[in-house]
Order: structure tokens, then C-alpha cells, then sequence
């Protein structure tokens, strides 16, 4: 949100002008409070423009995908990792970008356990 971008820029361009006419003054336990308030600011302002920035690229790709998948030239998804191919879904690389849960597949008697409680969940409810 800019709004909150801009606050945050706001708050940071006070809190050093407050810093720095108390430092003129000699006043340097408030000198140092406002300077490290800016600087926590700072980061904020920072982080929400990071996150502005990736939202609006999400939403670039996004359109560029559908307008791909309109086109019929959709490109097929990347590998999650390095060993995408041969690992047949049991073990993946520490660079794999599925979700953990994905990664792994159930034994025979992990999956019974699985399916009794889903079934127990199902009964009670």
C-alpha cells in the first residue's frame, strides 16, 4: 500500500530532523532514541515497497500468462529442483521449491494411517 510506503517515509524524514536538532542541542540519549526510531521506520518503509514492487510483478506474470494461455502458447512449468526427474516424487533436492509436504511420498502404512484418521474426522464431525 503507498499510503503506508509514504507514512513510513514520512515518519523516517521527521524522526531524523528531530534527531539531528536534538544532537544540535547536545541532547544525545534523545538524539540516539530518534535516530534508531528512523532507522526501524526506514526498514519499514523499505519492506512495504518490496512488497508493492512484488505484488505488481506477480500481477505482470500473471496477465503474461494468461495472455500465453489465450494465445495457446502456454510454456510448461519449470522443474521445482535438480533431481525433478529421476526422484519420481520420493526425494528431492534442498533447493526443490515444492512445499515440504509435497516432496515425500507416503508408505503403505503412513497412507492406512492417514486415511483412518481422515476417516475419524469424518465420523465425528
Amino acid at each position: 500500500m503507498i499510503r503506508l510506503e509514504a507514512a513510513f517515509g514520512t515518519a523516517t524524514a521527521l524522526l531524523a530532523a528531530a534527531g539531528t536538532a536534538s544532537a544540535s542541542h547536545h541532547l544525545w540519549w534523545e538524539t540516539a532514541v530518534f535516530l534508531g526510531v528512523a532507522v526501524f521506520s526506514l526498514e519499514g518503509a523499505a519492506r512495504e515497497r518490496r512488497a508493492r514492487r512484488d505484488r505488481e510483478r506477480r500481477a505482470r506474470v500473471e496477465a503474461q500468462r494468461v495472455q500465453l494461455a489465450d494465445r495457446g502458447d502456454a510454456p510448461a512449468p519449470g522443474p521445482c529442483c535438480r533431481f525433478w526427474q529421476s526422484s519420481e516424487g520420493a526425494v528431492h533436492s534442498h533447493d526443490c521449491t515444492r512445499p515440504p509436504a509435497a516432496r515425500t511420498t507416503l508408505s503403505e502404512a503412513e497412507q492406512r494411517v492417514l486415511n483412518q484418521l481422515a476417516d475419524d474426522t469424518r465420523d465425528s464431525a
